[in-house]
């Protein structure tokens, strides 16, 4: 018993002299504090101020009016009137319209004919050109959402103008012209914006960025320089690899736990993104998230022979990254050899299961399967890590008892 408490003692001793160790590291590099700190503290708030509008208001458009009567002027006052677009200018001809469609005055043309007041009248089909720019999908969105909400407002008065004069009372009128009553509404994201939507996936990867850029010029620096510090270190453990590996992964543990509650809890609410979730659960599953994300960068970090090597190659991953995770495109919609690549990088389960976690409110067991991938990830990148530490050690003992 008394063995036992000593190895115990022993353990902790040990693993707390590497946790110390390391953040003296950490605190003693500057490079490595701004990417630690500047980026995760500055980073969040940059975008959070760049998306805190949410969803794109009063897109400039261009009406051409080439009717001119009282039912193609109400046209355009009920354009102007909604959140999505404002009539910018009204151009004589479709070849001025195009002229400042080109020159970014406007992002789309609305050009009403000559026939269309007559249209409305006689009961014809009335017929209106709607030209967009679908090379911005945000801006495309919200001009062709406008005008659909202004056209087909416009068509059910129509048909319950002439239900009316058929005889019929306004309600069975509004009834007919209007048989399915149709209400949207936003899950998880009552305004619809884009940064309710970006936000969560993008604090993830910075998370998982900024820790395997760090660690990553921690181990190219120890390279660098030649020395193997660690090797000396594992030589007075008593309990080897396992204690080497769990004190500087504490050590990063304890710089990353306060900074993703800043991220998740005070940045998301800061800018009332959607936030529903239990601080608690959120906690839980982030614990596994980056463990395995500080597993990997420990991992990486044995690859690289230069701090500059390290910085080049893990910056060059961001955007595969953020594409692989599942943010710009549905991973199941991915070729299956990218699906599979993107299964292998804690983004991806980590930006979904925050998602249900964090955004959604969801309990914990709503996310098990990405949290039990986190976890996998982690005991893996874990177990690499001593393995090639072990190898080393190994290797390097044989050296010194030939020497």
């Amino acid at each position: 018993m008394n063995k036992f408490k000593k190895y115990i003692f022993t353990g902790f001793r040990e693993m707390g002299s590497i946790w110390f160790s390391e953040l003296k590291r950490v605190f003693t590099d500057g490079g490595v504090m701004l990417i630690f700190f500047g980026a995760t503290l500055i980073y969040p708030l940059l975008y959070g101020v760049s998306y805190n509008t949410e969803v794109l208001r009063k897109t400039p458009i261009a009406v051409v009016d080439l009717d001119n009567t009282q039912q193609s002027r109400k046209l355009t006052r009920l354009l102007d009137a909604t959140e999505q677009i404002t009539v910018a200018t009204k151009p004589l001809s479709l070849t001025e319209a195009t002229e400042q469609f080109y020159k970014g005055t406007v992002h789309g043309v609305i050009h009403i004919p000559s026939d269309y007041g007559k249209n409305i009248a006689t009961g014809a089909q009335a017929v209106i050109a709607l030209y967009a720019d679908a090379s911005y999908l945000l801006v495309y969105k919200q001009v062709l959402q406008g005008t659909m909400s202004v056209t087909q407002a416009i068509g059910n008065t129509v048909k319950v103008e002439r239900l009316g004069m058929q005889g019929l009372h306004p309600n069975q009128s509004a009834h007919l012209a209007a048989p399915i009553d149709f209400v949207s509404e936003p899950l998880y994201n009552p305004s619809s914006g884009y940064g309710s939507y970006a936000m969560p996936a993008l604090i993830m990867l910075i998370l998982q960025q900024s820790l395997l850029i760090g660690i990553g010029m921690l181990g190219g620096s120890e390279k660098e320089r030649g020395v193997r510090g660690y090797l000396k270190v594992l030589s007075e453990l008593k309990g080897g690899t396992n204690r080497l590996i769990m004190g500087r992964s504490l050590a990063y543990l304890t710089i990353y736990i306060p900074i993703s509650f800043y991220l998740l809890a005070l940045v998301m609410r800061w800018f009332n993104f959607p936030h529903w979730g239990n601080p608690l659960n959120i906690f839980l599953f982030s614990v596994p998230f980056l463990l395995s994300c500080i597993f990997l960068g420990m991992l990486l970090s044995t690859l690289f022979k230069s701090r500059e090597q390290s910085m080049i190659t893990l910056l060059f991953t961001s955007v595969p990254l953020l594409f692989l995770s599942g943010f710009s495109w549905p991973v199941e919609a991915f070729p299956w050899g990218f699906e599979a690549l993107s299964q292998l990088f804690p983004s991806t389960p980590g930006v979904k299961g925050i998602l249900k976690v964090c955004v959604m409110g969801t309990p914990l067991s709503a996310a098990r399967k990405e949290f039990l991938h986190l976890w996998v990830m982690a005991a893996v990148f874990f177990f690499a890590n001593w393995a090639i530490l072990q190898r080393t050690y190994s290797k390097s003992q044989k050296v010194i008892q030939i020497m």
